[in-house]
This record gives C-alpha cells, structure tokens and sequence, in this order.
C-alpha cells in the first residue's frame, strides 16, 4: 500500500476545518489592529505566532514539508522571479485604469517600511514562514480536505484575501488574492512547502524591500 502523502496528515492532526477557520479568524483581528500598533507588529505577529503554533501541532509531518531539495528550490526561485515580473508588468495597466492606486501603494510602502530596511530584512524570514505554515499549510490543507485540491486552494486564496481586508487596503487584499492563487498552486503541485515559501521571500524582498512599484 501507498504511504499516505504527510500533506493529507498534516491536514488530519491539526483537528481539521475548526483550527483553520480560528487562524483566519485570528490573522483578520490582527489585520484590523494595524492601525494601532502597525503591520508589521500586527500581522508579522500573527504569523509568527499561529506559524508556531502549527508547528507545534502538526510536528514531524510539518517539518517534512519544509525539507528542501534542488527541484523544489528551482520550482520557487522561477515562480517567485515570474510573480515579480508579472506585478511589474500589470502596475502601469492598474494605475492607468485607476490613478489613485498609486496613493494606495504610497501609503503601503510608508506602512512597510516603518522599521529600518535592515530590520525589515531580518524579520521577513521568520514572518513569512509563518505565514506560509498558517495559509498554505494549515488553512490549505483542511480546506482540500473538504473541498479537494482546487477547491482547497481557491477557498484558502479567498480567505487569505478577505483576512487581509481589515488592514484597510483593497489593493492589497487584492495582491494577496492573487499572489495566494500563485503560492497556494505551488502547494498543490509540489505537496511541498518549499516552493511557496521561497517564491513569497522572493517576491517580498524585490517589491516591498529593494524595488518599489512606481
């Protein structure tokens, strides 16, 4: 007999579809307390916390989604390198369409880079691996355990937008439902965590640290 994948595990010990819902419960009440102690604090916290968490839950299983090889590196580096493009590619159309984006993503900037770049650079690792645990691992996996891959990954995506909304930005709830259809695809493909993990690092370092839109 097969071995069951670690991914449909990992889905079955982290107590399935409740735990799910309470993490995007969680990350949106983070999301809206932005305002006060700033994004940074708010859903950086968030993600290290609930990424902690899902480690601590899922254990071993978790861990194995993390072991990196060659393939899964080169899988992330091209996804992130093609999400970059695309979001340089697509910026001047939005802005052309809708002039007061560029305000919008003004303001975002000024909100991510409130800490030094240094700072900033140091606590994007920890961060967004948290976050891929928590949206790719834990919200992803219960929700194709119900739903099944595609499913999975559409409702993860939505969700993963729709938690970003009380930040006050539709833009950026917009980028997440797009970027989490990108990471949350790479998932699906690869059972891996890998891929979606250095693909987001990449893809965060050149926009939001090194490269700004506009």
């Amino acid at each position: 007999m097969t071995p069951e994948p670690a991914v449909r595990r990992v889905t079955r010990r982290r107590g399935g579809i409740g735990v799910a819902l309470a993490f995007v419960a969680a990350w949106a009440l983070a999301a809206a307390s932005s305002s006060v102690v700033g994004v940074w604090l708010a859903i950086g916290g968030a993600a290290i916390v609930l990424g902690a968490a899902t480690l601590l839950r899922a254990g071993g299983d978790v861990r194995a989604m993390l072991v990196p090889s060659g393939r899964l590196v080169l899988v992330g580096l091209a996804a992130g390198l093609a999400t970059i493009v695309a979001t340089y590619a697509i910026y001047p159309s939005l802005v052309s369409l809708a002039p007061s984006i560029v305000l919008e993503v003004e303001s975002l900037y000024a909100a991510f880079r409130a800490p030094s770049l240094t700072i900033a650079a140091l606590a994007l690792v920890p961060i967004i691996l948290g976050e891929e645990l928590v949206w790719r691992g834990a919200v992803q996996g219960s929700l194709a355990q119900r739903l099944g891959p595609r499913g999975g990954l559409a409702a993860a995506a939505g969700l993963y937008a729709l938690a970003t909304l009380p930040v006050g930005s539709p833009l950026l709830a917009l980028a997440s439902l797009g970027l989490g259809l990108s990471w949350g695809a790479l998932r699906t493909m690869t059972s891996s965590l890998v891929p979606s993990l250095i693909a987001h690092a990449t893809w965060n370092a050149v926009v939001l640290l090194w490269w700004p839109l506009g």
